[in-house]
């Protein structure tokens, strides 16, 4: 880390306390006016000016962290995903069915990337699953359960039998 810049993340207020401090949901970094995120998408520092991101987030939305705690968090690219198994619905899941496959998100300054895994076909493909989730309009939204990384790889095993699937 570079300890000329100045290095904040953003942990953005939700009903299910899906980001926090500890786990936040960007990484920003400045030197004097010029602003960069890491990008979870290409994971790697780029500038506002020349992104689709246009403006940093206002700074009273930051919260600053030492260069050693961005150094950290950098590192921990699962620390940036969320996982959830996906079932049909909340019956199927109170009956015990067991979820069709795991659902995952990372939230990047410059795109929001929500995907399933595709067992069938072997890749992480994109899903409208974790949206469809939280979107209150829906009539039959499909029904998420959190996971952690190592849940997440136990369950890709046992309903498809892959290992290493969740590496980023």
């Amino acid at each position: 880390m570079n300890e000329n810049y100045e290095y904040f993340v953003k942990a953005v207020p939700t009903v299910d306390n899906l980001y926090t401090a500890e786990r936040p949901s960007s990484m920003w970094r400045r030197l004097g006016d010029q602003w960069e995120y890491l990008s979870l998408v290409e994971w790697e520092w780029q500038s506002v000016k020349a992104t689709g991101v246009l403006y940093p987030p206002l700074l009273e939305s930051l919260i600053p962290v030492p260069a050693e705690r961005a150094a950290a968090l950098e590192a921990d690219r699962q620390g940036w995903v969320r996982y959830w198994a996906r079932y049909t619905d909340e019956q199927d899941w109170r009956e015990g069915e067991p979820p069709t496959t795991v659902v995952r998100r990372r939230c990047s300054p410059e795109n929001v990337l929500d995907e399933s895994y595709r067992g069938a076909k072997g890749f992480w493909g994109p899903t409208e699953a974790v949206l469809d989730f939280y979107d209150a309009r829906k009539s039959d939204p499909p029904y998420l359960i959190a996971l952690s990384v190592d849940e997440a790889e136990g369950l890709l095993q046992e309903l498809f039998g892959v290992t290493g699937v969740t590496e980023l």
